[in-house]
């Protein structure tokens, strides 16, 4: 048993030196390299030489990664940077999709689509959690799903309907597989507008093509009748004659009001910009109309203040205006009552406004919205005149598209109405632009 112990204990110090010996060789070499590299200690091989000009050069290595990594990590930051602004910058609202479903990136519009305050991307969601219509989210999100396991480029679509209240809004949806770990960029497009506009169209082609068949239909009635010769009497057909001559002229108004109005709202309108004496320009316009007023015995007068109400503008198309506006007031209101016409300078908005206002029935209050919209006409007068129902819109136009003004009307059912334009008083610079 000693001898066992012995025999331990032997060995045990055999290591013990062995170690101690080894740990002071390894000290004297690292006490030689220093020696070497510092120039205290003889070097007749070159050693130091090369250990330094190995450590040089693995510094410069070291150092070129180093800038190499930096200057990649700011190109990349900047990368980030642009394309975060350029997301932003986007109306759309534009999400990104990880392969799992989740939102890795989104912009603002996005948010505010979802009615979220907070960023998005500071909290883990579902496409789901993100848009207000659940089922709208859970078909995008099916349709992303899908896309991870195409290997071409391939684009998804749906479309979805939000209702908010009394409004709808309709959204067209485009997907798009952006890389290979499955992340699906979605862009949400609103469309209410371009469907509203469609509307727009096809009402207006409508209503187009039933006042223009009108008048076609009484003329074409009237050159039949001259050719079966039902028309022997003089008297007769100089009266058929006389009323298709009206609806020619009537055709010709409606097709003229229809190019004017396209022309101001594509932007090709030449107006011919001149100083208008606008007090002057109403008092002429009433007294071309004074004979279809005192035919209705209607009392038509004319009102202006002895101040400047010169503007600039384009004179025959103010005068369209006012012809309008009198001419419809002398034309709906009952016989017998009163259209006064005014012309003053507004000091609050630097404008001269013309007032049209009649002693007639007024206005209903649900038809005040769409007075000024093409082809509109009041249910309850549409029988007692004939009219085109472009006249006050073209007023619109030339008013807030040509000379940079407003136009308006207040009414109450039964108290008469007040029509009213402002043009800016001596405005020339943004109207012969």
């Amino acid at each position: 048993m000693l001898l066992i112990q012995a025999f331990i204990w032997a060995a045990v110090g055999f290591i013990a030196g062995g170690l101690s010996y080894g740990l002071i060789q390894r000290r004297r070499f690292d006490r030689e390299c220093r020696g070497l590299a510092e120039g205290s200690v003889s070097d007749p091989t070159g050693l130091a030489v090369g250990l330094r000009d190995v450590h040089d050069e693995h510094e410069r290595r070291i150092h070129a990664v180093r800038r190499e990594q930096t200057l990649s990590r700011r190109v990349a930051e900047e990368r980030a940077v642009r394309a975060r602004r350029a997301l932003e910058g986007l109306e759309d609202p534009v999400i990104v999709l990880d392969a799992d479903g989740t939102v890795a990136e989104c912009n603002q519009a996005a948010s505010v689509l979802g009615g979220r305050s907070e960023d998005p991307r500071t909290e883990t969601m579902a496409i789901e959690d993100l848009l207000p219509s659940r089922v709208a989210a859970r078909e995008i999100a099916d349709l992303a799903r899908g896309l991870c396991d195409v290997e071409t480029e391939v684009v998804r679509r749906t479309f979805f309907t939000m209702v908010e209240g009394p409004d709808v809004r309709d959204f067209a949806v485009s997907l798009r597989r952006l890389d290979s770990t499955g992340r699906v960029l979605v862009v949400i497009h609103e469309t209410t507008r371009e469907r509203e506009i469609l509307r727009m169209k096809s009402e207006f082609v409508a209503k187009a093509s039933h006042e223009l068949r009108t008048p076609l239909s009484s003329i074409r009635a009237t050159l039949e009748m001259l050719e079966e010769g039902d028309l022997e009497d003089e008297t007769a057909r100089s009266e058929m004659l006389g009323i298709a001559s009206e609806e020619v002229d009537r055709l010709a108004r409606l097709v003229d009001d229809m190019l004017d109005i396209s022309r101001i709202e594509a932007g090709v309108a030449r107006p011919r910009i001149q100083s208008v004496d606008l007090g002057g320009l109403a008092r002429e316009v009433v007294d071309a109309l004074r004979p279809a007023a005192e035919r209705r015995s209607i009392e038509l007068v004319s009102r202006r203040r002895d101040e400047d109400l010169v503007v600039e503008g384009d004179a025959e198309m103010l005068s369209t205006v006012i012809t309008n506006l009198v001419g419809n007031a002398i034309k709906y209101v009952p016989e017998g009552e009163r259209v006064v016409v005014e012309v003053a300078p507004d000091d609050l908005t630097r404008s001269v406004v013309v007032t049209v206002t009649d002693t007639g029935l007024g206005i209903p209050a649900e038809d005040l919205p769409r007075i000024f919209d093409k082809f509109y006409r009041i249910a309850r007068y549409e029988r007692k005149a004939r009219g085109s129902g472009l006249g006050l819109d073209l007023c619109r136009n030339i008013v807030e598209e040509v000379h940079q003004g407003r136009i308006g009307v207040d009414s109450n059912l039964g108290e008469g109405a007040r029509f009213w334009f402002g043009v800016p008083a001596r405005h020339a610079s943004s109207l012969a632009a």
